[in-house]
């Protein structure tokens, strides 16, 4: 299977119709269906129907689709590994809720500084690095903390943080005060809908406590679910990192939640962990992390050992 037909096949899918993906491509539409026509001869399979307005996946090239990014990035690893590339490829996961935090300065710290490093970062919710994790998309990634080993990754605490109850500037919510379960159950919250980490964290401790979870909205962006409790609308839950050089903070409060936190794991993929590159870029994503705990920068964090049981703090 020639893998620059796959990336044909993937381009007209995420366009839509051929004539818009072979404009983005600046090739031909005849030359790019000749393309199509080529990978379907050789699968011996249909893979699109051509209609008036677009094309539509059948069954095998939904198939082909879901599949098709990881081989194209193992396909990537693999030139890398053979030396046909001059840069080392390293593709880095990181959680919405540490944009401001880590994401981006650590990006751009380390874009200038890194010449025969080439990096890809992706952003997501947990379920969503996970399962890129797993796909074998991200070689370096930060997640909650996991129980258990696995033979794919190495994973490493780092950091855990309390999960705030986070109202309107009014509600009168403090640091030096932390909310109760059942203070937490008499809230309407504004989250995530499941398979969010925070909704079923929160879910699992409410229930834990007797308590019941009395739903606002559900709001499937961090931006979204700050703008609407500021409004006065309902509460949300997130660590500070979430938070963290929100523009209009001081419109809200917040406060820890008793006994409700979460632990930052450092998981580098075991098939990639030989790579200097990857070496290089997880030791300096830990160095940072660890470097706005112990400056101050990351209010209510602490370091915790590299080993599971510094995680066991997680559930409280």
């Amino acid at each position: 299977m020639d893998l620059k037909l796959v990336d044909c096949f993937l381009r007209v899918v995420e366009a839509g119709s051929i004539n818009k993906a072979a404009v983005d491509m600046e090739i031909t539409q005849p030359a790019l269906s000749r393309r199509l026509n080529a990978l379907e001869h050789d699968l011996g399979i249909q893979l699109l129907v051509r209609e008036a307005r677009g094309v539509k996946l059948t069954e095998a090239g939904t198939l082909l689709y879901n599949g098709a990014r990881p081989l194209l990035r193992q396909a990537e690893l693999l030139r890398d590994e053979l030396g046909r590339e001059a840069r080392t490829q390293v593709s880095i996961g990181l959680p919405f809720s540490m944009h401001r935090l880590v994401t981006a300065p650590f990006a751009a710290a380390e874009i200038p500084s890194r010449s025969a490093v080439s990096l890809r970062i992706y952003e997501g919710f947990i379920h969503h690095l996970r399962e890129w994790q797993h796909q074998g998309l991200v070689d370096v990634a930060i997640m909650d903390f996991e129980e258990g080993s696995s033979p794919l990754h190495d994973q490493t605490p780092l950091v855990c943080e309390p999960l705030l109850l986070v109202g309107p500037v009014d509600a009168g919510l403090h640091p030096d005060r932390p909310a109760s379960a059942e203070k937490l159950g008499a809230c309407k919250l504004i989250l995530p809908g499941r398979p969010n980490l925070v909704r079923k964290s929160v879910d699992a401790y409410l229930k834990r406590h007797g308590q019941k979870f009395r739903r606002a909205a559900d709001a499937e962006t961090l931006q979204l679910c700050l703008s609407l409790v500021k409004d006065g609308l309902g509460y949300t839950v997130m660590p500070y990192c979430a938070m963290h050089d929100f523009p209009q903070m001081s419109e809200l409060s917040a406060t820890p939640i008793k006994g409700l936190t979460i632990t930052w794991s450092l998981y580098v993929s075991q098939a990639r962990r030989h790579s200097a590159g990857v070496r290089s870029t997880a030791l300096s994503l830990q160095r940072m992390m660890l470097g706005l705990v112990e400056r101050g920068e990351w209010p209510l964090a602490q370091a915790v050992a590299a080993s599971p049981a510094g995680a066991a703090t997680r559930r409280g």
